[in-house]
């Protein structure tokens, strides 16, 4: 990660301070967005391995509703990539939620692709990788901190 302040000039205070604030961005909505929606895809992808799992299992019946929300998960998918616009317009130098979003909504469209033609091996593949991603995404997006909730550092000195 390059360390920098949040408008891009190296951090004077040092490289602790330089990675904490080049993690502070504009744009509280957009961080509020994408840690929501991500969580909740997060969330769906446990879901869609459940309903997997079931129907594996022999549960004709899940079929529909792995379908359906196979639909509600690239909504919300769809929504991270908003999310990830609306941070990068506000911050031109934080590309990686918006590379991020872009890179799970093309494995997406993938993963409905393989799914409705049967390969049921990459399907199941895919799908693993994109709960891992979805968890990786949550994870790194609680990182960011927005200006207002960054309070300023201060050295500790030692008596």
């Amino acid at each position: 990660m390059h360390d920098t302040s949040s408008e891009g000039a190296p951090s004077p205070a040092g490289a602790a301070t330089a990675v904490a604030s080049a993690r502070t961005v504009h744009g509280r909505g957009g961080v509020a967005l994408l840690r929501t929606v991500a969580a909740l895809a997060c969330l769906e992808t446990l879901v869609q391995g459940l309903l997997a799992g079931m129907l594996l299992n022999g549960d004709v019946d899940s079929i529909d509703p792995h379908g359906f929300n196979a639909y509600v998960f690239e909504l919300l998918v769809f929504l991270q990539v908003v999310a990830g616009v609306l941070l990068w317009r506000h911050n031109r130098r934080l590309t990686w939620p918006l590379k991020a979003t872009i890179g799970i909504l093309l494995a997406t469209f993938t993963q409905t692709a393989l799914g409705l033609e049967g390969s049921l091996a990459a399907h199941v593949a895919l799908g693993v990788a994109l709960c891992a991603m979805e968890t990786a995404l949550v994870l790194r997006a609680f990182t960011l901190r927005t200006e207002n909730a960054a309070a300023p550092t201060v050295p500790r000195q030692h008596p």
